[in-house]
């Protein structure tokens, strides 16, 4: 028993004892200088112009018929100088029209009315009323409240004549109002 106790101390010590990380010696890191800056001239803006400039193309654009035969090194007539393209300048152009009216999300053409929004919330307002709120469970009635503020707001909203709002408004608390039932 007490040989092999020995063996295992006899093995971690030696084991912490040749632990690499403790040994190694540290090595400063050697950072490269940066390389010299080199001086440039300004380059001047280029004006546009109306007129077409002549670009050099970059091939040739004659196809290579492919059915004829390999020609030979001497025979081969000396390089003709690549075709040139004219390129028309395009000048930039200014944005005289102003821009679009940002429109609210939704299906386009549809707005509520007065009547659709006050008929939604006194529905809303009915459903709320046939429910106890005493009767309810902390969780229902923070939705039965929810509820109540989302009719207070929609009211408001119709008053404001913020349609899209009251709608919106009304429509959470109908919904609200569903799950309660």
């Amino acid at each position: 028993m007490w040989r092999a106790i020995s063996v295992v101390g006899i093995v971690v010590a030696s084991a912490c004892s040749s632990n690499p990380a403790r040994t190694s010696t540290a090595v400063p890191l050697e950072i490269p200088e940066p390389p010299p800056r080199v001086a440039m001239d300004p380059v001047p803006a280029a004006e546009p112009r109306a007129e077409s400039v002549p670009v050099p193309a970059s091939r040739p654009t004659a196809e290579i018929p492919t059915n004829a035969p390999p020609r030979t090194a001497a025979a081969a007539p000396a390089p003709a100088p690549p075709p040139t393209q004219t390129v028309p300048v395009i000048e930039p152009t200014t944005r005289t029209a102003p821009p679009p009216d940002l429109l609210p999300a939704g299906p386009p053409g549809r707005k509520p009315t007065v009547t659709q929004v006050l008929d939604a919330v006194t529905r809303t307002k009915q459903k709320l009323d046939a429910i106890d709120r005493r009767r309810l469970n902390s969780g229902r009635r923070a939705d039965y409240d929810s509820a109540r503020r989302f009719l207070a707001q929609a009211e408001d909203a119709v008053k404001g004549n913020n349609l899209m709002l009251a709608e919106s408004s009304a429509e959470k608390a109908e919904t609200l109002a569903d799950g309660l039932k």
